[in-house]
């Protein structure tokens, strides 16, 4: 049986990843969705609880035998879909509201 070695980071290459991460998602928003601002993605994806989202998938997926890159993709995906779904139940209960 072999043994994967993990990579070790620091705090500041957890933190630089994580950020990466934020920041990627956000773009990718907001290149698809033009009318979402940029400015309101990143405070979204930059709040403790998303930051602390990201830094629990992103090591999780390389404690998995991800690699780096597949692992920030992986938690940048989770990271979009929770907004998605947070942003849905909003505006179902916006609707639900004013129905």
């Amino acid at each position: 049986m072999t043994t994967q070695q993990l990579p070790t980071l620091t705090a500041e290459q957890l933190g630089e990843a994580v950020g990466r991460i934020a920041g990627f998602a956000a773009l990718s928003l907001h290149e698809s969705f033009p009318h979402l601002s940029l400015d309101g993605l990143v405070e979204t994806f930059t709040r403790d609880s998303a930051t602390t989202m990201i830094a629990t998938r992103f090591l999780a997926q390389l404690d998995d035998g991800k690699t780096p890159g597949e692992a920030a993709g992986a938690a940048g995906t989770a990271l979009i879909r929770a907004w998605a779904e947070a942003r849905n139940a909003a505006r179902a209960q916006l609707d639900a509201a004013t129905a």
